[in-house]
């Protein structure tokens, strides 16, 4: 049993691996698809845009779907769907073509975390279950350095065709899923209430409005507002498995790890996004040296999980929190301060916002799931991961506003620092001891 645990961990981890990756692959091949599909910037942009906003409304999906239908089953659906997008994106040179490839790679890609997390938390005992979730949190941060780096390694030699092909090598991941996944519906149950497809409408348009808000236009959070109010309403039927179950926000704990989460996320990303422009054009790095620089942090960061596991078992409170994020925000502060006239110092705070954004998300997988009653474990965790992919997309979209603006990469990382001491007041502020917590949560929830 140990045997087939470990083999299931490891097939997740590479499973969570190859979606992150693929989040970030095309960012840097985005010049050469221009060039080559023959478009214009403002187009070329929805080869990211399309599959940020499938990949944020298709988490949340798959966590419900995982009430109706055999994670197991789900997951193998998933991989089809991921693959068949990579073959479609290889084998085209039409735009319309690659955005639609994309969005299926999107719509299999999606799975992967959120089903990996309700895996983890339902089939792996608790010493297991904490490995797991600290390497999936480890594989975040490894995925984004690994991801940048091939991107670019493999579209500078191969194309940008070729990104779409090695992603399809995920379809080996298959043998995995059948032989090592145990059969199960989440929370142990089928659930037989019709599905909920207007609380899955008014989700979409939530995402839809929310991420094209922050990256386009700023009236449409109008409507992200709005959709929230509808929302509140229809959660009241009693009649349907209600798709977004909101009473989850009523808990101070599973707030407050959500709010961290999607600042840890954005400023991930952010950094992700400006740091490699930083590079360029204030001191004329090249992409292939800024993604080895990448790359190496994010390594680093993967091994030092190792070392963080058992530190976060021993450590109690709020105390690993703040450390997390003071880590965090000394990096930007450097950034700030140094990093636009030192491209050494700007390196080091790239790699402590990194060393922080692993520390800060394996924390936060290890604990949210206590703030949650097991049985509803599914949709709380799909709600974690919607809130992870919409800070993703916030980070990136609110610096790249920023910059356009004022051109100014100190006023960008000056953002981050702002919201990180929201965090730090997060991190410090803990209302319920969190025993106590967890006691008054099982009761109501």
């Amino acid at each position: 049993m140990n045997q087939k645990e470990n083999r299931l961990i490891i097939t997740l981890c590479i499973i969570v691996l190859s979606g992150v990756a693929n989040s970030l692959l095309f960012n840097v091949a985005l010049f050469d698809m221009m060039n080559g599909l023959e478009v214009t910037a403002s187009k070329i942009s929805w080869v990211v845009i399309s599959y940020t906003l499938v990949i944020a409304c298709g988490s949340i999906t798959y966590s419900k779907l995982a009430s109706y239908f055999q994670i197991k089953s789900l997951l193998i659906f998933g991989i089809s769907l991921f693959v068949t997008g990579s073959l479609i994106g290889y084998t085209t040179n039409d735009f319309i073509v690659v955005v639609l490839a994309r969005m299926i790679q999107a719509s299999g890609g999606s799975s992967f975390i959120a089903l990996s997390m309700i895996l983890t938390n339902q089939f792996l005992a608790l010493p297991k279950r904490n490995l797991a979730l600290t390497l999936i949190g480890a594989c975040l941060s490894l995925g984004s350095g690994i991801g940048f780096l091939l991107g670019g390694f493999f579209t500078h030699f191969w194309g940008w065709h070729s990104l779409f092909l090695l992603m399809s090598m995920s379809i080996f991941t298959l043998l995995g899923i059948i032989w090592f996944v145990p059969s199960g519906y989440a929370n142990q149950k089928k659930l037989t209430q019709p599905f909920d497809f207007i609380g899955f409408l008014y989700l979409l348009i939530f995402v839809v409005t929310f991420i094209l808000g922050v990256k386009l236009n700023g009236y449409l959070l109008i409507i992200t507002v709005i959709s929230v109010f509808f929302m509140g309403i229809h959660g009241k039927r009693q009649d349907v498995g209600i798709f977004m179950d909101l009473s989850f926000f009523r808990f101070y704990a599973f707030n407050r790890f959500l709010l961290l989460s999607f600042i840890n996320n954005a400023a991930m990303v952010g950094i992700i996004f400006l740091f490699p422009l930083l590079a360029g054009q204030q001191f004329h790095v090249s992409a292939m040296k800024t993604g080895f620089i990448l790359a190496g942090i994010s390594i680093f960061s993967f091994l030092l999980s190792f070392v963080i596991r058992p530190a976060i078992t021993r450590i109690q409170g709020n105390g690993r929190l703040v450390v997390a994020v003071v880590l965090q925000f000394i990096g930007f502060l450097l950034l700030v301060i140094f990093g636009v006239n030192q491209f050494a110092v700007a390196s080091v705070g790239v790699a402590l916002i990194n060393i922080s954004f692993t520390i800060l998300t394996i924390i936060i997988n290890v604990d949210i799931p206590h703030t949650i009653k097991k049985e509803k474990s599914a949709i709380g965790l799909g709600i974690y991961n919607l809130i992870n992919f919409l800070g993703m997309s916030f980070g990136p979209s609110i610096a790249s506003r920023i910059l356009n603006v004022s051109s100014s990469f100190s006023l960008s990382f000056g953002f981050f620092v702002s919201l990180l001491l929201v965090a730090l007041l997060l991190s410090c502020v803990s209302s319920i001891p969190v025993s106590l917590r967890k006691i008054k949560q099982s009761r109501q929830l």
